[in-house]
């Protein structure tokens, strides 16, 4: 989805009108639809992202709806390898990301979770990830709402920054298979030409 706040207005009202076309349940919700996509674009780059994708199906007469975003941060964690000449950083270990992670066990079967992975993305490596299901707080105190949630720190060479993969649903119905589908998304993740930010 286009996150440029020059473009994205007529690209996502274009993309809409396409993935619609055909389909009689949508076509009179196109103008809500385009709205719901530019408010998540607005919101992607306004908090850094690269990168937003969002997933709108009905399955079994329920929405079902997911996102993702891909965002560059400065690392957490302090752990770095060293340059070879030993005066630049090379970059940051999944290790020392994992070390910033927390798990959290639920204390009951309606509680919250998160538990802490390394993984390895077939053409990224090896990353760190905390996937689970967390209360988000609403923006303008609207109250909050209980998504499963999938994080994936993956270290980018030679800097000291990460690309984060952050996919998450309020569906909580289907928690495992939504991870499955987050870890499936998030393996096809590779670095093409990725800004760095100084």
């Amino acid at each position: 989805m286009d996150l440029n706040p020059v473009t994205r207005r007529a690209s996502i009202d274009a993309l809409v009108r396409e993935r619609t076309r055909g389909v009689p349940e949508l076509a009179g919700h196109c103008t809500a639809i385009s709205r719901i996509l530019r408010h998540a674009a607005s919101d992607a780059a306004a908090g850094g992202a690269l990168f937003c994708g969002v997933m709108a199906e009905a399955v079994e007469g329920t929405g079902l709806s997911a996102g993702v975003t891909v965002s560059v941060l400065a690392a957490p964690g302090g752990d770095r390898t060293d340059g070879v000449a030993g005066d630049r950083i090379a970059g940051v270990t999944p290790g020392a990301i994992m070390a910033t992670l927390t798990e959290k066990v639920a204390r009951s079967p309606d509680d919250t979770w998160t538990t802490v992975a390394l993984v390895d993305l077939p053409q990224a490596g090896q990353a760190a990830r905390a996937y689970g299901v967390e209360d988000l707080t609403l923006p303008d105190r609207a109250g909050w709402i209980r998504t499963t949630t999938m994080q994936t720190f993956v270290p980018i060479p030679q800097s000291g920054q990460v690309a984060l993969v952050a996919c998450s649903s309020p569906n909580m119905v289907l928690v495992d298979a939504l991870h499955d589908l987050f870890d499936a998304v998030t393996s096809t993740f590779r670095f093409v030409d990725l800004p760095i930010r100084p």
